[in-house]
Order: C-alpha cells, then structure tokens, then sequence
C-alpha cells in the first residue's frame, strides 16, 4: 500500500497545552529535570487539548496517514491521556530513554528513518511543530513544516 499524504503533529505547544509543567533555564531552553519531576499521570491529565487536534481526526478521516512525533519521553499516562481525548494516531514516534539529544535533531533523524520505508517515500509530508528549530530541522530533509500558531481551521 503506498501512501499519498503524511501528516505529523507535535504535541507540546502544538495540539497539547502541557505549559504548566514546563519551567525554562536562563538560556530559553528547556528545564529538563524540571519536566521529568513534573511529568506524573496527576499533572500530565492537567493537561489541556489545543484546537490543532481535531485535525488529527479530520486528516485521518480525509486519508492521510498522521503520525505524532515528539520530544517527549512518553509514559502510559501521556499515552492514556491521547486515548482520553480521542488523540489516536497512525504512529508515534517519541525520545528514546535515555537520549538526549536536541529536538529537531533527534525528530529529523527519527523521521528521515521512517520515511525510508517503502511505502512512505514518495508520500507529502507536512509537519505542524511549534519549535523554530524543529522546522528548520525537518525543511532541511524535505518535510514542509507550519508553526501552528500560524493557522486557522474552521
């Protein structure tokens, strides 16, 4: 089966409100023992659904094929909590335990993998991703990428 269209969705800042769990160090980037500390089922169900994830649904049912790619060390809760809010992808595709590397380094590198399949070479690929360096990331291996902010679905 040879797919037409890919759709990918990060999750923090772009269908997910995870804001209230998130605290940033003096350089911008990321506190990440502070999100670790923080990512317990109690406070990942505080999470908020932003209005990008209904097109989850919307370009599942339309065709394509949608995939989740995130940063996120994703723990059942973070699972459970997709399931919950009918946030149910094709693939996800999340950090490895124990890796560190940058976000757009470690998605680019993760999707460029997958797209190597078959089946998914020649499809269109679109990313909706809130992180400047993420975008920049994936443009340079040929995946069109939109900060989310930037839309507006009816």
């Amino acid at each position: 089966m040879t797919i037409k269209n890919i759709t990918i969705f990060d999750l923090d800042g772009t269908i997910i409100d995870s804001s209230h769990r998130q605290a940033t160090l003096p350089d911008g980037t990321l506190n990440l023992a502070h999100w670790l500390e923080n990512a317990t089922p109690e406070k990942i169900f505080e999470d908020k659904v932003l209005p990008l994830a209904q097109q989850v649904r919307k370009r599942q049912k339309r065709g394509d094929f949608v995939i989740v790619c995130t940063a996120r060390l994703m723990s059942e809760a973070d699972f459970e909590f997709l399931m919950n809010e009918g946030i149910n992808p094709h693939k996800i595709i999340s950090r490895p335990l124990g890796n560190m590397e940058p976000d757009g380094q470690l998605k680019a590198k993760q999707l460029k993998q997958f797209f190597n399949l078959k089946q998914f070479q020649k499809a269109s690929k679109i990313m909706f991703d809130d992180a400047a360096s993420v975008r920049s990331s994936l443009r340079k291996i040929g995946i069109a990428t939109i900060h989310p902010n930037k839309l507006k679905f009816a």
